[in-house]
């Protein structure tokens, strides 16, 4: 991982827990983004608030205390020791700011993108897809073998498994998708800094096949709120989502499908039918989720998802815009302004896919990118750093792209090749 960014510093600063001997609480997420839009309107970044000379701006334009924004910013030094404390355990932030941070949550969340991520694990899968696999913590053996049986099938057919790390459902799942080899995502609501030391989380975290990531402090205790929160993290992360088991109207698992349901747009949201399944199961297929098909004969979850779930995407309602908008003073017309970082903004716009059709899954996506930079053949290793993704996630998309006859494997040494 880089170097922290100043932006991301500042934002630090400003709403990270960095322990006592402060008065004043770190800012919300209302109130960061009351700052966010007053620095977009002055063209700065939140570095340019680390020099203070522009605090009592901020505090007369947004109506937030002076005094606190001073005594949040002045944490230089308890900010020096809780980086090199994370460093030192293994762990990263990044901020809104970041080019790392997903782009899903920008799109998707919009206000609501928490400022900081901290994790563990390789930040190049903090760029999801997959499938969510959510449920219950008190769930029955069927749920349990339900949850664990998807998890492992998406694992072999090369689709990441996103979950909460709760106990119950997303627990099993993440285990069984490791244990098969596959690429777990697990959005915490707490005690991120414990789980990520646990000898099987630094097994899986070495191989490059599992990513922690929480919006909250690293030993941030269990709170209801926190939990409930993270919910639209795991869905915002993924491709779809799989609801195993729901109590109707109770719970962090009713509630996060429900808000996904009533997202515009959403993801789609599967349910499971078979066995006995709970009440809110059922109450979600009214409130437009899908039933879960079968996998007997699919060996890719990316293709039967995607078909399962035609005609459900919802269009964006009218008015719906971008992470935060401006006016252009003395104009009266829109301007869309993106909080990112300059590097970010170098980027290179990519060319517009023919025909206006969009993949429908980052394996889509990428394939050509692969085949492109296989002008002459490459081992895995090799390809990865060249462009700049992780190992583990590398080799799946290699397996399909070889199954599938897009690719040729050679031997001696093993490496990959286009097909002529």
């Amino acid at each position: 991982m880089k170097p922290m960014s100043e932006d991301t510093k500042a934002i630090l600063l400003l709403c990270g827990h960095l322990g006592s001997g402060c008065n004043f609480e770190p800012l919300s997420l209302g109130d960061y983004n009351q700052i966010v839009r007053w620095l977009l309107a002055k063209t700065m970044r939140p570095a340019d608030l680390l020099a203070g000379t522009a605090i009592h701006d901020v505090a007369l334009d947004t109506g937030i205390s002076e005094e606190r924004l001073n005594a949040l910013v002045q944490r230089g030094v308890k900010l020096g020791f809780a980086v090199e404390q994370w460093n030192q355990s293994g762990l990263w932030v990044v901020s809104r700011s970041d080019a790392e941070y997903p782009r899903r949550y920008k799109e998707h969340l919009k206000e609501k993108a928490p400022p900081l991520l901290f994790g563990a694990g390789d930040p190049a899968l903090l760029q999801g897809g997959g499938l969510a696999i959510v449920g219950s913590r008190d769930v029955d053996e069927a749920g349990q073998a339900f949850a664990g049986d998807v998890a492992a099938w998406c694992a072999r057919g090369g689709m990441p498994v996103v979950s909460g790390g709760a106990r119950g459902v997303d627990q099993i799942a993440m285990a069984s998708a490791l244990e098969a080899g596959g690429i777990v995502i697990g959005v915490l609501a707490d005690t991120l800094l414990r789980r990520s030391v646990t000898r099987e989380a630094r097994n899986a975290l070495a191989d490059g096949r599992l990513l922690l990531v929480s919006p909250h402090h690293p030993e941030a205790g269990f709170t209801v709120g926190n939990a409930m929160g993270r919910n639209k993290l795991i869905y915002a992360l993924a491709d779809y989502g799989l609801v195993v088991s729901a109590e109707h109207k109770k719970g962090g698992t009713w509630e996060g499908a429900f808000e996904e349901l009533k997202r515009r747009p959403g993801r789609p949201v599967f349910v499971r039918l078979t066995g006995h399944v709970p009440v809110g199961n059922r109450k979600l297929i009214e409130l437009g989720g899908v039933a879960f098909p079968g996998t007997a004969g699919y060996e890719f979850p990316a293709g039967l998802l995607k078909k399962a779930s035609a005609g459900t995407a919802v269009p964006p309602e009218a008015g719906d815009l971008p992470l935060f908008t401006q006016a252009v003073i003395g104009r009266g017309m829109p301007a869309m302004v993106r909080e990112t970082s300059p590097q970010e903004e170098k980027k290179p716009v990519e060319p517009p896919v023919a025909c206006g059709v969009l993949p429908a899954t980052i394996y889509e996506a990428v394939l050509p990118v692969i085949e492109a930079a296989l002008s002459k053949p490459a081992a895995a290793a090799e390809l990865a750093t060249r462009l700049a993704v992780s190992k583990a996630q590398l080799e799946i998309w290699l397996k399909q792209a070889v199954s599938e006859k897009k690719l040729k494997k050679l031997t001696k040494p093993v490496r990959y090749a286009r097909r002529t």
